[in-house]
């Protein structure tokens, strides 16, 4: 009878698992589509930048960060964000890959809320630790590509 629970536990964590890998990735999967088309997306980024500066929120040690190496290379900086978020949106929304599109998006939350300062460094950091959790569990092995990828390949870390 006890394996009967643990085997419905097991099942109900699994489904709850994919169902947020599932909405973090038709999310990011939206948010990159917008981003993709955008008229032009370097312009928007260095908007959002100015706008950052003005309000002085910034985490100090990731400032100079952003004026030194971001503004000068903003469009670069907007075609990784575009092409990370939708990327990483696809990898978890189908299970392909999703540790490392997770381990993407993860690494743009937290550049996010190192950038937004302390008002939205606590809002990133939740979606961080959200997105990291399919980076531990491998919920794409549940229930999605990564399952037939880990049986043809067992080794790799990536599934």
């Amino acid at each position: 009878m006890s394996f009967r629970w643990k085997t419905l536990g097991s099942r109900l964590g699994r489904s709850i698992l994919t169902f947020f890998r599932l909405l973090m990735g038709g999310m990011l999967i939206n948010n990159g589509w917008r981003w993709l088309h955008r008229p032009d997306p370097g312009a928007y980024l260095m908007d959002a930048l100015n706008t950052i500066f003005e309000k002085g929120t910034t985490i100090g040690f990731y400032l100079p960060f952003l004026k030194d190496v971001v503004v000068p290379h903003v469009d670069l900086f907007a075609f990784l964000v575009s092409w990370g978020e939708f990327l990483s949106g696809i990898s978890l929304f189908f299970g392909l890959a999703s540790r490392l599109g997770a381990g993407v998006i993860t690494f743009q939350f937290v550049n996010y809320g190192l950038m937004g300062g302390a008002g939205s460094l606590s809002s990133h950091l939740i979606m961080s630790a959200i997105a990291v959790i399919p980076v531990v569990l491998n919920s794409g092995r549940w229930f999605g590509a990564d399952r037939w990828l880990f049986a043809r390949w067992p080794k790799a870390k990536i599934w």
